[in-house]
């Protein structure tokens, strides 16, 4: 059986911006590539999260969210280095529903891994499992990746940088699972001409109101049960994939009327970062965010939750293990290294022979392919 991957219709190409435009602006030309829920967005997510968490789990955590911002973009950033790691961001709901149907299958909904790769193969033997995305399967398996890094001989410490990277990474899958266009073969408006709705709606309309609105605090209790916490790592996932996946037609429709409405009026010169680029005014996200009656930023506070919750019951299932601060001679390089040592271990980086010296060895779980 085939199992390529094929291209990631989420990367950096459908990921862009509405065409952002070459500036003779002191020699520079200056481009916005925008993916998952943006930078930003994903750093001020696991921030976000970070305060809702019981102050023992933050001590026992190091203290800081500083590492679980810093982090919480490498999954995206892995798409440049790992051909597999694309179709761990979405899955394409729609498209499954109607191959599933076709075929006289049943709904994808809650499928287990292997019942799922067993149908794709009969429907297709030339087909890859990972084709429509494999999101709610990444989810649990990066819960039982972070369980894990938790664990130890003695149950009361464990590795603080290896508990980061899984929790940084859980985080990451979540957010993206409450992205609408997270769950659509037509994940970037490539099949009814609205190219840009992606970074419209989880980009460019979050970081609008990043530094104007807050989100409530949940107040976690440490004592909690593992029984009793409201994440469950097989089932919440595809909970949280439905309701992402109620909301794509509303998005569609009302970025078709925003069009109309900003058609020639509704973007502008703005700054993004170290970037100038063009893109929707003020004004029009604004309008944005009233034909979507508001619901992006609800969404954004929902998914701080999620994480908070799925990084706590993480830890509670564990046995609410402290951390021990990392001894290790590559604790101060940049996370894409770290990263790329990994895979070459491995025999998964394409390129230039890359000499590394490092004695670090983080295991690396699989999603069986």
């Amino acid at each position: 059986m085939n199992t390529s991957l094929p291209t990631d219709p989420r990367s950096s190409q459908a990921s862009l911006a509405k065409s952002t435009l070459p500036l003779q602006f002191a020699g520079l030309l200056l481009l916005t590539v925008l993916t998952g829920w943006g930078f930003s967005p994903h750093r001020h997510l696991h921030a976000v999260a970070w305060t809702h968490l019981p102050q023992d789990m933050k001590e026992a955590w190091g203290g800081s969210p500083e590492r679980l911002v810093r982090w919480a973009t490498q999954a995206d950033a892995r798409k440049h280095l790992d051909s597999l790691e694309g179709a761990r961001h979405y899955l394409d709901l729609d498209d499954l529903d109607t191959l599933f149907t076709s075929h006289g299958k049943p709904a994808v909904w809650g499928m287990s891994w292997g019942t799922y790769k067993q149908s794709i193969f009969e429907i297709d033997s030339l087909t890859s499992p990972r084709t429509h995305g494999v999101l709610p399967w990444q989810l649990e398996w990066s819960y039982r990746r972070l369980v894990k890094a938790m664990a130890s001989n003695d149950s009361t410490t464990c590795e603080l940088d290896n508990v980061i990277r899984a929790a940084a990474d859980l985080g990451h899958y979540l957010a993206d699972a409450h992205v609408p266009l997270h769950t659509s073969g037509n994940s970037d408006g490539q099949r009814s001409g609205q190219r840009g709705i992606h970074a419209l709606w989880e980009t460019q309309a979050v970081e609008a109101q990043l530094h104007t609105r807050t989100c409530p605090c949940l107040h976690l209790k440490s004592f909690e049960a593992v029984e009793g916490m409201p994440y469950d790592p097989v089932w919440t996932p595809w909970d949280i994939l439905k309701d992402s996946h109620a909301l794509v037609e509303d998005v569609f429709q009302a970025e078709r009327e925003w069009q109309d409405m900003v058609a020639n009026n509704g973007w502008r010169m703005r700054t993004r970062g170290r970037t100038l680029a063009m893109l929707p005014s003020l004004q029009a996200l604004a309008a944005w965010d009233s034909l979507t009656n508001g619901h992006t930023w609800p969404r954004f506070c929902t998914t701080a939750d999620h994480i908070a919750k799925a990084w706590h019951a993480a830890w509670m299932e564990a046995g609410q293990p402290h951390m021990a601060a990392s001894t290790e001679s590559d604790i101060g390089l940049p996370p894409w290294l770290l990263y790329l040592q990994r895979r070459w271990k491995r025999g998964n980086v394409a390129g230039q022979d890359l000499q590394h010296k490092s004695n670090h060895a983080t295991s690396s779980l699989h999603l069986d392919p």
